[in-house]
């Protein structure tokens, strides 16, 4: 960069999943992401989501959009298409960025990292932690590689 200040803000990413959605943030220069635990996908998802934009202070919103190993949508694509449409609507209103990202191989990535972890068994097995390193995988993706 010559000289200009990167202007500071945080982008939230989400790995949608019916049961729960992984949650990762970025760093406010948006360098390093980090995992955040899961939020409960039930009838206070948005409300949910809502409050951890708010309370991460984020402009950006990143949603993993499942697309086939051959570049088809399937079933899943069709639901988070659907979560993503009311999403985006929410955050229109507050003025908050929303994106979809192709999510193609991070559960395989995630589960790898988990096992590569010296994290203890019990930890390594617990069900959220596969979808949270998702979202930190999609988010640090985007970080790396902002267009894609």
């Amino acid at each position: 960069m010559s000289g200009e200040l990167k202007e500071r803000y945080r982008v939230l990413a989400l790995d949608f999943g019916t049961v729960r959605i992984g949650v990762a943030i970025s760093d406010e220069m948006r360098m390093l992401a980090s995992a955040r635990g899961t939020i409960k996908n039930d009838g206070q998802v948005l409300p949910t989501i809502l409050a951890a934009i708010k309370k991460e202070d984020a402009k950006v919103v990143l949603l993993g959009l499942p697309i086939g190993l051959s570049s088809q949508e399937t079933a899943m694509t069709r639901e988070v298409r659907k979560f993503g449409d009311r999403l985006k609507k929410k955050l229109e209103a507050l003025g908050i960025a929303f994106e979809y990202r192709d999510e193609r191989l991070t559960s395989v990535m995630a589960n790898a990292n988990i096992a590569m972890s010296e994290l203890p068994k019990m930890k390594r097995q617990q069900k959220g932690l596969r979808d949270e390193e998702a979202a930190r995988i999609l988010l640090q993706d985007y970080l790396d590689h902002p267009i894609a």
